[in-house]
């Protein structure tokens, strides 16, 4: 399967950090599993038997001024739901001669572990940040929350200690607010709902676009079944307005959609079939111009 492609003149290579299932009632604890059953055929990627089968997403995004990195996966420290931790996106970063040395951006979609969990190099005795000339993009809303006395942990090897508050020690990173531009043609916007301060990208090139929505929907069912009552959104309103806008703006204006935990290598379209909203993945570059 082809793990690239372009908008524009701005490449993009499809990344995972693993494949790991779970119990989808741990996300849709109102749900029950046989509500899932009409999707066995259609994401048969995305189910185990009757388990979620997830795609650990990363984005390497090359611009003419940069190379910026959305998401850093789980990481192997720890486990997913029980399911000890996949690891492996720096040997995809090296299958796909991406030199972690290049990358000068690393976009943090919201501050959930299993988004940047290769920060620091885990895999080493000294844990020095992985990519050693980039800085590191969060929202401001977001690094406030989770590191107010409330959210915070003190055990050692919490995630976010281990992954995100040394950045700030180490005088990487860098928070925003609003809309920002992260590189040319690569606009960070604020998407909440998910986290306080979840964010996407608007990426445009010419007269082509295509929209980065991380955790917006944590699966290509939940493009369908946007309505589902989901737990990881700290705010269910907030998050169900979110997702149903974007979605609608994707399918309305047919930009292709990028997203964490879609089917790898993790974009497609949104498309309308009897009246109700799916996710359609590209399998290939050829499947469609980006519009």
């Amino acid at each position: 399967m082809d793990n690239r492609i372009k908008v524009g003149d701005i490449h993009i290579v499809g990344l995972t950090d693993g494949r790991p299932t779970f119990d989808p009632r741990i996300l849709f604890p109102d749900t029950p599993l046989e509500a899932w059953e009409p999707y066995y055929d259609i994401f048969p990627e995305c189910f185990d038997g009757k388990f979620f089968r997830t795609n650990l997403g990363s984005f390497a995004i090359s611009t003419k001024d940069k190379v910026i990195v959305a998401d850093t996966g789980l990481g192997p420290h720890g486990d997913m739901f029980g399911f000890p931790a996949p690891g492996r996106l720096l040997g995809d970063f090296e299958s796909n001669e991406i030199p972690l040395e290049s990358v000068n951006t690393v976009f943090i979609t919201h501050l959930h572990g299993d988004h940047y969990g290769w920060n620091y190099r885990e895999d080493t005795e000294e844990r020095k940040p992985t990519f050693p000339n980039a800085e590191y993009v969060v929202h401001t809303k977001d690094w406030e929350h989770w590191t107010s006395d409330s959210m915070k942990s003190d055990e050692p090897d919490d995630p976010l200690a281990r992954s995100v508050l040394p950045l700030f020690d180490d005088g990487l990173l860098k928070l925003i607010e609003g809309q920002t531009q992260i590189g040319r043609g690569v606009d960070a916007i604020h998407t909440p709902g998910h986290t306080p301060g979840h964010m996407s990208l608007i990426i445009s090139s010419g007269k082509e676009r295509a929209l980065l929505i991380g955790d917006i929907v944590g699966s290509p069912m939940q493009v369908t079944e946007s309505e589902f009552f989901y737990t990881p959104d700290s705010d269910s309103e907030l998050g169900r307005k979110t997702r149903n806008d974007m979605l609608d703006l994707a399918e309305k204006e047919n930009i292709t959609v990028l997203g964490s935990h879609l089917s790898y290598p993790g974009w497609g379209t949104i498309i309308r079939w009897e009246g109700r909203r799916y996710f359609q993945p590209l399998k290939n570059i050829k499947d469609r111009s980006i519009n």
